[in-house]
């Protein structure tokens, strides 16, 4: 995988001076060029870094809604409040989309469908990020600029097929190329077309997967299709690497503001409670070997506690007269997997597609939230993704093979059921906004996510209804309020798929 190493040295020499230094200062945008001036390459590589950090700024807020994370704070995210995701909004529509936007345009003057390919790829990646939290959302007119101030939001509906649209021609364009001209400016895959498609079919995969309540058996049938044209090994995985230069921004946005006092998040007690044998017991192993990977503990502690979402870390619930309160020890490190300096950002993975082939030939088989065994195949998808995980995240060996050989795991294709592949795919999506569109999709139920409730101190205005989608930033409402005003829906409304 291609780092972000020299991001910004690369748009230097596009656009200036084709120097050979590799460090070049902040102070120079190269949205405030002329198009005319640019080519394709000076804005793909701040398009990819702008799609990534929009994943980040989602995260922060949905991974509180799907109780992966824990706020240090109430009310909050943590409790189900309305979060707005402005952040991710402004990267989404006012950076990414219309640097993607220009880079066709400048691709199609050069006749330089390489980088038309993967600007689609990348249009489908934001577009999709953005309708699963919102639903219906800007996308034909999206990027018109100073033509219309005010667009107007496309249904969800719309939005899917538009996604599928962009995919399928990317796809095409990627078969039709017999030679890639990007670079080093494409930081995933340094331009290697063929990974890209294998990302178009992961895309479409999981979209496909999204829809079980809309058509189930054309969901299965799309999803399995496209997946077998998509990921074969970790080696495929759709992120983007940061370097010591240029901070993962989990490691700059929660680790390092942490470490001063300025807490905001940390591990929930949903997640840890999966991984440490509390939700299903282990029978030979102690804990999940990726637990101690994920998050740090302090020196004097010996337990791995996540926060009970809506506790601020810090709760009474459950202590002894002899202890006043128990407080959460599972933070965000410094050397943690995902908060490193170095850490990627997953946007997709293969892990992430093995389970999407395990769910779907699962509910093939004629399995249910319910129902208890499978097919071969669905036990297959699903042992292989928890060692796609387990590979991906540095576990040894003889520890993974005990995990995957431990009872609670090792079931067998006539035990297997939907919670336990559900479980693997909320520990392998950790940060990932798919795992609050997979409590959606199975209506938070408790039988498929073992030990799922409303947080404490959950937001009254729901009426303990859970929350289903973020609301649209005030910004948005302001400066389009009359088209904000048309799908403007409670928080606890279900988007387009989510039909519960």
């Amino acid at each position: 995988m291609k780092t972000i190493k020299h991001i910004i040295f690369l748009l230097f020499i596009s656009i200036t001076l084709n120097a050979c230094d590799d460090y070049l200062g902040d102070n120079l945008d190269p949205n405030k060029e002329l198009l005319e001036n640019l080519e394709p390459k000076d804005l793909l590589a701040t398009s990819i870094v702008n799609t990534s950090n929009a994943y980040y700024n989602t995260s922060l807020g949905i991974s509180q809604y799907s109780q992966q994370i824990a706020s240090y704070f109430q009310p909050s995210a943590d409790t189900q409040e309305e979060t707005q995701l402005t952040a991710a909004w402004n990267l989404i529509y006012l950076q990414a989309l219309p640097d993607l936007n220009d880079i066709i345009s400048l691709a199609n003057n050069d006749s330089n469908s390489a980088y038309v390919g993967i600007a689609k790829v990348l249009q489908a990646t934001n577009l999709g990020l953005a309708t699963d939290q919102w639903g219906d959302v800007p996308a034909s007119q999206a990027t018109m600029g100073e033509e219309d101030f005010t667009p107007s939001f496309d249904t969800q509906e719309s939005v899917y097929n538009q996604i599928n649209t962009l995919l399928d021609e990317s796809i095409a364009i990627f078969d039709a190329a017999s030679a890639s001209s990007v670079g080093e400016e494409d930081l995933i895959y340094n331009g290697d077309l063929s990974k890209w498609k294998k990302a178009a079919y992961f895309l479409k995969a999981r979209y496909a997967i999204h829809l079980t309540e809309v058509d189930q058996a054309n969901a299965i049938s799309q999803a399995l299709a496209n997946a077998a044209n998509s990921f074969t090994s970790n080696a495929d995985d759709f992120q983007l690497t940061y370097n010591t230069r240029n901070f993962n921004p989990w490691y700059a946005g929660v680790v390092l503001p942490n470490n001063t006092g300025n807490f905001s998040v940390l591990l929930s007690d949903q997640t840890v409670s999966l991984m440490d044998g509390t939700a299903i017991p282990f029978s030979s192993i102690d804990r999940d070997p990726r637990l101690p990977i994920i998050t740090t503990i302090g020196e004097n502690d010996t337990e791995y506690r996540g926060a009970l979402n809506g506790t601020g870390g810090v709760h009474e619930f459950g202590a002894t007269e002899e202890d006043d309160n128990i407080s959460a020890t599972t933070d965000f490190g410094a050397d943690n997997f995902y908060s490193s300096q170095i850490a990627p950002i997953i946007m997709g993975s293969y892990a992430e597609l093995k389970f999407i082939e395990a769910e779907a030939l699962f509910l093939q088989n004629g399995g249910t939230a319910t129902s208890v065994g499978s097919s071969t195949e669905a036990y297959a998808a699903y042992l292989e993704g928890i060692q796609a995980n387990m590979d991906k995240l540095g576990v040894s060996g003889t520890e993974s093979a005990a995990y995957l050989a431990d009872a609670s795991v090792a079931v067998g294709a006539d035990n297997l059921t939907l919670a336990l592949i559900m479980r693997e795919k909320y520990i392998a999506t950790f940060l990932n906004p798919e795992s609050f569109v997979d409590l959606r999709r199975y209506d938070f139920s408790p039988e498929v996510f073992i030990g799922l409730e409303l947080p404490y101190n959950h937001n009254e205005v729901l009426n303990g209804e859970w929350v289903r989608r973020a609301q649209y930033p005030s910004s948005e409402q302001t400066r389009n309020g009359e088209e904000v005003g048309k799908v403007l829906k409670p928080i606890n409304v279900g988007v387009w798929w989510d039909r519960d």
